[in-house]
């Protein structure tokens, strides 16, 4: 059964109908983006794009910026929503609904304007956060983590690089915030994906270099 497809993407969240992983992985590790991502989920990094494993993600942000095209990612590359969504974010009272919670925080990183920043995690808590810039973040609650993942079983690219839309397609379900580490290991038994956790308030480190 397939359900909850993601609008932006047209991408199953819940994938009930295949294999979970059991592994659940967690970094502590500073700063964010040199630390080492565990080896299964380095390995399937890389048989998305056609290379050998990729180590950090400070490696994947280079990537995902060449896959952009110019660089670096703008608002027009986000997963936005023209139907209300539970990944929302607030910048001088516009409202941004996304299909993905990360790209709220990756907005913050495109304005020098305070965002407000509302999602829900897959057992259905809010989690709040105000960001200023990619600098500046501050969560509710204080113990909120995000994970960043990928479709276990994703496969290379047929021909050449794959596209930003297909990066979406095999991560963005695996991107979740959650109000604590034991939300996540809960989480991260149910689906597909090799995923890795930390902190919430490591975030901005990882959007300031998709937008740089």
């Amino acid at each position: 059964m397939l359900e909850d497809s993601c609008t932006c993407c047209g991408i199953p969240e819940n994938r009930d109908d295949r294999t979970a992983t059991t592994a659940t992985q967690w970094s502590t590790e500073t700063p964010v983006l040199e630390a080492q991502l565990p080896e299964e989920l380095q390995a399937a990094l890389g048989r998305f794009l056609g290379t050998e494993p990729v180590e950090t993600l400070g490696d994947w942000t280079t990537a995902v910026r060449r896959l952009a095209g110019d660089g670096s990612i703008t608002l027009e590359e986000l997963c936005l929503s023209e139907e209300p969504t539970d990944h929302w974010a607030l910048v001088d009272g516009e409202r941004y609904d996304f299909a993905c919670f990360y790209d709220a925080v990756i907005l913050a990183g495109l304005t020098d304007r305070p965002v407000d920043i509302r999602t829900k995690s897959p057992g259905g808590t809010v989690i709040e956060a105000r960001a200023i810039g990619t600098s500046e973040l501050t969560v509710a609650p204080r113990e909120a983590v995000f994970s960043f993942g990928i479709d276990a079983s994703v496969e290379p690219p047929s021909d050449g690089e794959p596209s930003l839309e297909q990066g979406y397609a095999a991560i963005c379900p695996y991107v979740k915030a959650f109000p604590d580490r034991t939300a996540y290991e809960r989480w991260a038994t149910t689906v597909p994906a090799a995923t890795v956790a930390m902190p919430l308030s490591g975030a901005t480190e990882f959007a300031t270099q998709l937008v740089r």
